[in-house]
C-alpha cells in the first residue's frame, strides 16, 4: 500500500506499509513506542516483541520515513491456513484520517495474497466502535463474545479473506 496523505496545512506525507521480511532488533524500540503510546496496557514484552518479529508477521506503517502503525499476526495452530491478527496499533496524532482502515485493509490483502483463508482477532466488548467496523467495513463476523481470565469481555470475530486488485489500495488521501 502506497499513497500520499496531504494535511490541513498543506504538507505531503508519503504513507506507505512494510512487512518485516528480515529481524532487526532496533524495530523492538520503535514497536513498544507506538504500542505504549496506544493501550493502557503494554501488549508487548522485549522477549515476545523479539520472538514475533521473528517468527510472526509484523508489517509497519510509516509517513515518510517514521514509523506510525504496526499490525502483528501469527498463524493459527487451530487452522494453518488462518491468521490471527492479535495488535494493530497507530501513533497519537495520525489517528481519525482513515489510515487505519486502509492499513488493516493492506494487511488483509497481503494476507489473502499469501494464501491464507482466513482471519480472526478479538477486541474488547466495550470498544463497540471498533467492533461496528470490523463488521460493516471489513466483513468480520462474530464468533464469540466470551469472559477472559481477567473476567474481562472479548468479543472473537473472523473474517474470511479473498485476493483484491493490487490498485484497490492505492490513491490519494486529503486530511481535512
Amino acid at each position: 500500500m502506497e499513497f500520499r496523505l496531504t494535511q490541513e496545512s498543506g504538507r505531503t506525507y508519503f504513507i506507505r506499509t512494510v512487512e518485516v521480511r528480515e529481524h532487526d532488533p532496533r524495530l523492538i524500540k520503535t514497536i513498544s513506542e507506538i504500542d505504549l503510546m496506544t493501550f493502557s496496557q503494554p501488549t508487548w514484552s522485549h522477549v515476545t516483541l523479539d520472538l514475533t518479529l521473528r517468527h510472526g508477521r509484523t508489517t509497519l506503517l510509516y509517513a515518510d520515513d517514521l514509523a506510525i502503525g504496526s499490525c502483528h499476526c501469527v498463524r493459527s495452530w487451530d487452522n494453518p491456513d488462518e491468521a490471527v491478527l492479535f495488535a494493530m496499533a497507530i501513533r497519537p496524532g495520525w489517528r481519525g484520517r482513515g489510515l487505519g482502515s486502509r492499513f488493516l485493509q493492506g494487511v488483509l490483502d497481503g494476507l489473502a495474497r499469501d494464501g491464507l483463508r482466513s482471519v480472526i482477532l478479538q477486541v474488547d466488548a466495550n470498544n463497540k466502535a471498533a467492533v461496528r467496523i470490523y463488521q460493516s467495513r471489513f466483513g468480520f463476523e462474530i464468533l464469540a463474545d466470551e469472559v477472559d481470565a481477567r473476567g474481562e469481555r472479548r468479543i472473537h470475530m473472523r473474517r474470511v479473506l479473498r485476493a483484491t486488485a493490487a490498485n484497490d489500495t492505492l490513491g490519494e488521501l486529503s486530511a481535512g
